[in-house]
């Protein structure tokens, strides 16, 4: 299986997940061929790729971090809560119980490399967004040995960490092209806002929404609301602000597409140590795979090569296969290949 933006897909082509709208419903089923039309209707719900089988990847399988069970039910409970913040005692119990499934899941699965790309549409994807976003900052928190209940406190604040766009006008929020700076001091007031309504309303700790207050502070103290820098941010703030990113770059949005999963850690490590906190990144570079398995890359050999498989001591270094004799090699321990260097990824 692998991964086939939406401007490559053809007809014919085999869809190798379920594909789903916001509420669950499947809107193409696994091994469902694709014709010009299901073609048109994914780029139109804004879906910019699907997951495909085929001949190059028969034998690669890609498994999501957390099931797709409960990463549906995870994007309907935050759509729920977005959409009835007056229901506080049912919100605080949905989050804790998503945080503390979403964790275990994680915990429980072997391989805690993201080897996947989300597949949301225009309509989820501020909730897809949220669930995101606590899929990768539980994946942070357990790599980096915090008990299992400070892990929980951070995966619902990353679930809650855009809560206060939803007092933001629909018309700043939905906005195509740059804010004006009226517009802008509105949108950077959605931090404050669900931190003061989460502080006020709901019996949650410290950690879980100060952690939503200062997810875009820089590590450099030109962020917001605060300017704070440093370690001045607290740790769930510093993670919140990486995970935040990446989901956003890798996410298609309607005047921009989305960043290739390498482009985006791309922009992270351009960033490390002015947006973001080198510790952070350090570690978010072992868990989240530049190239996921199913990416056919061009090597500055000549050769186009498949990834079935990737190294967490070095990611940006994944086991290959040549398209053309089929032949594995590893980029990062095989000697023959140590000069060579990835020139990108291909789209076929």
């Amino acid at each position: 299986m692998r991964y086939v933006p939406i401007f490559c897909l053809q007809e014919g082509m085999q869809i190798g997940r379920n594909i789903y709208s916001n509420d669950g419903t499947v809107l193409l089923a696994k091994d469902v061929r694709l014709t010009s039309e299901y073609i048109k209707g994914l780029s139109k719900l804004g879906i910019s790729g699907v997951y495909i089988e085929d001949n190059l990847s028969h034998d690669i399988q890609i498994k999501s971090i957390i099931s797709d069970e409960l990463r549906i039910q995870a994007v309907k409970s935050i759509k729920g809560i977005f959409n009835s913040t007056d229901n506080v005692s049912y919100n605080i119990n949905t989050v804790e119980n998503l945080a503390k499934n979403i964790m275990h899941e994680i915990l429980n699965n072997k391989n805690v490399m993201v080897n996947m790309i989300d597949i949301k549409t225009f309509d989820d994807c501020i909730y897809s967004h949220s669930v995101n976003v606590a899929v990768l900052s539980s994946v942070i928190g357990i790599s980096m040995h915090l008990e299992n209940s400070k892990v929980e406190k951070l995966t619902a604040s990353a679930l809650l960490h855009d809560l206060g766009k939803v007092f933001i006008s629909k018309d700043v929020l939905n906005k195509v092209g740059n804010f004006t700076p009226a517009e802008e001091k509105v949108y950077k007031s959605h931090p404050e806002k669900g931190y003061r309504y989460i502080k006020q309303y709901y019996n949650i700790a410290v950690t879980t929404y100060v952690g939503i207050l200062q997810h875009h502070e820089r590590f450099d103290g030109k962020g917001y609301p605060d300017g704070k820098k440093g370690e001045e941010i607290s740790r769930f703030g510093r993670i919140l602000s990486v995970c935040d990113a990446y989901d956003n770059l890798v996410t298609e949005i309607p005047n921009r597409k989305a960043y290739l999963p390498s482009d985006a850690i791309e922009y992270i490590m351009a960033n490390n140590g002015q947006i973001f906190d080198p510790k952070i990144v350090k570690l978010f570079l072992r868990r989240v795979a530049p190239y996921p398995l199913g990416t056919i890359l061009k090597l500055s050999n000549g050769k186009r090569v498949i990834v079935i498989d990737n190294n967490e001591e070095c990611s940006s270094r994944p086991k290959v296969r040549d398209l053309e004799d089929n032949t594995e090699f590893d980029l990062t321990y095989d000697k023959n290949f140590s000069n060579v260097t990835i020139i990108g990824v291909e789209n076929i």
